[in-house]
């Protein structure tokens, strides 16, 4: 009886009276988030039973929530994806999971609800809420960390790949003509090292750190600068159609590095190099595009300081090339693809052949004939230019002792080149040494090789060097005179034999005054100073003749032969001797 009165009484209360079983209130007043079970009502889901915690993130009393409709608890407010999954699982639908952004005491929180059916009559479901705002704020701090970099504050490379491939999405979609395109700079401060070394890491630091300040008004709104690693930083450039606008910004930096940084109480005058990629040139990747702004960074590194330098199409391809080439260079020794030519030196009072240069080639297996000037400068980068120039000064002195033993021409001279590379990698005295030693050939019968670069470069070192090959009773020639930093001074003073008339001068001889008048003004030096001269370049009768005339010693070029491989050097040798 007790029992139906109390029915009785549940069915003549008003709709918002409710009473609350005391087990289950307790069970949801004991959960460490906000909890409800709710029923369909008028208008939407209602409370049967909230917990303390929903009810004092709503901010009402104490069981006020109870027979209220969700909507109206502040936490909820524009909660609609929550409504309509509440709706479908009191329909019928499984479990779900939502999120959404709410007021908790006048604050707005992140949120999390699970909502699921309970297994009674009428259809009731139970709402679990969480506050993941705590969570959401240390997943922005620890991204804010991952994305930044600790020292400047400034994007990271993570971040900066980021932001960078959603640039070149917007690039990819953008129409014909838009200015929807994107650019990297990266660009790297210049003799930051030294500043490392000579003040300190905590000088180098405080200079990044002003860098980065520096650099913040050069960039454009919209724009990213990132510092990426070390003292390397990089701009992302968006919305261009070219890559003017990103030279504009490189510009700026320049210009704003112009002035001194004052570091640690001293002026620091700071440059930086800078190079160049856009998306119009580069891959459809972030990791390309910053690839090849790094590449044309490497170039202007290489072309001096404070330089920029854009990427240019197909320049990995030719990276690539060289690459290849350096590796085969690598092995071109040991497989024997080397070869030295012979380029006759003419006696021009008498016509008959003085001596031979000896020029290096390489017979590569797909290229065919590699030239020098494509190679040497690689041997020389990579220090291969130590072996190669020892194989050639063993290979050439070899080659004129079986010569002056088999054909008895003991007058012959053989001319071998030496760069700057040998001179400061190896001990060239001591290649020489043992090349004759090897050979059995005269020092006087070696002539050394050296253009006017390398000894100006140092030529207290060079001078050092020349004075113990002429020890060894070689006679040195400079190589292209008059074509860079000639001194009277380093004539005077060095060791050197013979002057060599750059083929250029040779060839406009009857072109140009100046020509003509620069080989008069080196034979009359030479003349002077007691040395003999060779010219480059002899092309024509009437240029040979005009140098006989002004009495040049020694003459070569394609008018007599042009570098002759071994066994035809030999038979002009021998034509020679019978002529």
């Amino acid at each position: 009886m007790a029992t139906n009165a109390a029915k009785t009484r549940m069915s003549a209360a008003p709709a918002r009276t409710v009473v609350v079983r005391e087990e289950p209130q307790a069970i949801l007043d004991a959960l460490p988030l906000g909890a409800a079970i709710l029923q369909a009502g008028h208008g939407g889901a209602i409370c049967r039973i909230a917990n303390r915690i929903l009810e004092t993130w709503a901010g009402v009393p104490r069981l006020a929530a109870i027979g209220l409709p969700v909507a109206a608890l502040s936490p909820f407010a524009g909660a609609d994806a929550l409504f309509a999954a509440i709706d479908e699982i009191l329909a019928g639908a499984g479990p779900r999971d939502v999120n959404w952004t709410g007021p908790v005491a006048g604050r707005e929180r992140h949120l999390s609800a699970h909502v699921c059916r309970l297994a009674d009559d009428p259809p009731r479901v139970m709402m679990t809420v969480r506050d993941r705002s705590p969570e959401m704020q240390a997943e922005r701090s620890l991204r804010q960390t991952m994305l930044h970099d600790a020292l400047t504050g400034l994007p990271n490379r993570v971040m900066f790949i980021e932001e960078t491939e959603a640039a070149i999405e917007v690039a990819a979609k953008a129409a014909a003509g838009a200015k929807q395109h994107a650019a990297v700079l990266a660009l790297d401060i210049n003799r930051f090292k030294a500043v490392n070394e000579g003040m300190g890491h905590l000088a180098g630091d405080e200079l990044l750190i002003s860098f980065a300040r520096r650099l913040l008004p050069c960039v454009r709104g919209g724009d990213v600068l990132a510092r990426l690693s070390g003292d390397e930083f990089a701009v992302l450039v968006r919305g261009i159609d070219g890559a003017d606008e990103a030279v504009q910004v490189a510009q700026r930096i320049h210009e704003t590095l112009a002035t001194p940084f004052a570091i640690t109480e001293r002026e620091l005058f700071i440059g930086a190099s800078i190079g160049i990629a856009t998306t119009m040139t580069s891959g459809s990747f972030a990791e390309d595009l910053l690839r090849d702004a790094e590449f044309a960074l490497n170039r202007a590194k290489a072309a001096g300081v404070a330089r920029t330098e854009i990427y240019q199409l197909n320049a990995h391809d030719q990276a690539k090339s060289r690459f290849e080439l350096e590796t085969d260079l690598r092995h071109a020794l040991e497989r024997d693809e080397l070869r030295l030519y012979y380029q006759p030196l003419i006696d021009l009072r008498s016509g008959r052949i003085a001596g031979f240069e000896a020029l290096a080639r390489w017979q590569h297996p797909d290229r065919g004939i590699v030239p020098p000037n494509d190679f040497i400068p690689l041997a020389e980068e990579t220090g291969l230019i130590v072996p190669i120039g020892r194989w050639a000064l063993d290979t050439a002195c070899r080659q004129l002792a079986d010569w002056r033993r088999r054909l008895g021409r003991d007058d012959l001279i053989v001319a071998v080149n030496m760069s700057g590379g040998q001179l400061v990698r190896d001990d060239v005295v001591d290649a020489v040494t043992q090349a004759l030693a090897a050979s059995g050939l005269p020092g006087n019968r070696l002539k050394i090789e050296l253009t006017e670069s390398v000894i100006i470069d140092n030529p207290k070192r060079a001078g050092a060097i020349l004075e113990r090959l002429k020890a060894l009773d070689v006679s040195i020639a400079m190589d292209d005179f008059g074509t860079g930093y000639s001194s009277l001074a380093y004539l005077q003073k060095l060791p050197i034999d013979v002057l060599k008339i750059d083929r250029s001068f040779v060839s406009n001889m009857f072109e140009t005054e100046d020509s003509y008048n620069i080989v008069i003004a080196i034979l009359g030096l030479a003349a002077s100073l007691g040395m003999e001269t060779v010219a480059e370049g002899i092309e024509t009768i009437a240029q040979a003749d005009r140098l006989t005339d002004l009495a040049c010693q020694t003459g070569q070029g394609f008018l007599y032969a042009r570098p002759l491989p071994v066994d035809a050097a030999e038979a002009y040798l021998l034509a020679d001797a019978s002529a």
